[in-house]
């Protein structure tokens, strides 16, 4: 395990990235157990609870897989394990939080690795995204696939299938929700330009700007998401 110093944000959000970002330079390998949690906590000089946290959001997903009197484990990935959904589309909306909370940290390292190692026939296909997300838009037509879809093209330029295989078991359950409660409850003010940032920080080779632009729209749109999935007000969410 690396040593890590960690700056003021959210520590366990910051634990998750690292391990998601160790999982996806292979410095972490499907099978591999993780040190005890005493020894993370001063890996990452932080208490127990944020370890928790991270690694039980981790494993929400299917990234680590977590028994007792075994430890915790990088889950394991195949050709043929690829056809098994890590059973994501059975969260109830009392998960649906977490659900928001776990993309949040899976797609900000997909977003930093894709502004690192997109070719030019994944930029063009981000942008041709997010042109259909606008065409969407002035049309008054669903936005709901062509924003799946410029998401979808962000996972698949980060070249690393594991992350894209629980991208995809990730965004089974919100296409469910979003399926059932956006023509009614969301709205998509905001998505276009969100989606505008995270282009230009892929376009820009910025790893770090990447990350920032793709947490910042999903923790705006998350908090909108869940009032709109669990009736709270008139909040409307955009995904």
């Amino acid at each position: 395990m690396e040593d890590f110093q960690l700056d003021r944000k959210r520590l366990a959000d910051q634990i998750a990235d690292a391990l998601m970002a160790m999982i996806a330079r292979g410095s972490l390998k499907p099978g591999d157990r993780l040190p005890p949690e005493p020894e993370l906590m001063k890996q990452f000089k932080v208490g127990r609870s944020s370890i928790r946290e991270a690694v039980g959001a981790l494993s929400l997903v299917g990234l680590l897989t977590v028994r007792p009197g075994q430890g915790t484990h990088v889950a394991s990935f195949s050709a043929e394990g690829a056809q098994k959904p890590v059973g994501l589309l059975g969260l109830g909306p009392e998960k649906v939080w977490e659900l928001v909370e776990a993309r949040i940290e899976l797609e900000g390292v997909i977003a930093g690795l894709a502004a690192e190692r997109a070719t030019q026939e994944d930029l063009e296909r981000i942008r041709e995204k997010h042109r259909d997300l606008k065409k969407a838009m002035a049309g008054d037509e669903d936005p709901i696939n062509p924003d799946l879809e410029f998401h979808g093209a962000v996972a698949r330029a980060c070249h690393n299938s594991v992350l894209v295989k629980f991208f995809h078991e990730m965004r089974q359950p919100t296409r469910h929700w979003m399926e059932q409660k956006a023509r009614h409850d969301w709205g998509y003010e905001n998505v276009v330009e969100q989606h505008r940032a995270i282009v230009r920080a892929v376009e820009a080779r910025d790893p770090a700007l990447a990350q920032e632009a793709l947490r910042s729209h999903l923790e705006s749109t998350g908090e909108r998401l869940v009032a709109a999935i669990m009736g709270k007000g008139d909040s409307r969410a955009e995904g």
